[in-house]
């Protein structure tokens, strides 16, 4: 519950800091933090429940969500980038500071919840 309660408020705080940077947000600022959001929060209850019933399999599952990951959020970014070429600048920026912040969270979570 406290990994899905300091998601909430990093999510809540770019929100915040999107509006105070943006004069206009970006065409996929929203969407962009909740695909984000969910993909954290998912990946992040699936390792964990792998953790707990299948320890032997967790780094290659985790090897694997990376890989998961990687696909689909390129292939995300890619149709943003498509679809608004005029804001690809705003929309890749947000998605990267997004990603990096909702990322690292995950993993310090799932650092502690391995080593515990």
């Amino acid at each position: 519950m406290r990994f899905i309660i300091t998601l909430l408020v990093s999510a809540m705080l770019v929100v915040a800091f999107g509006h105070y940077l943006f004069p206009v947000l970006p065409s996929f600022f929203y969407q962009t933090i909740v695909l984000l959001f969910l993909g954290a929060a998912g990946i992040y209850y699936y390792l964990v429940d792998i953790k707990n019933e299948k320890p032997k399999y967790f780094v290659q599952l985790y090897l694997l969500t990376l890989v998961v990951k990687l696909i689909a959020y390129g292939v995300y970014i890619l149709f943003v980038v498509m679809n608004n070429p005029a804001q690809a600048a705003q929309n890749a920026g947000v998605f990267m500071a997004t990603y990096l912040i909702f990322t690292t969270i995950e993993i310090g979570f799932l650092y502690r919840k391995v080593n515990e």
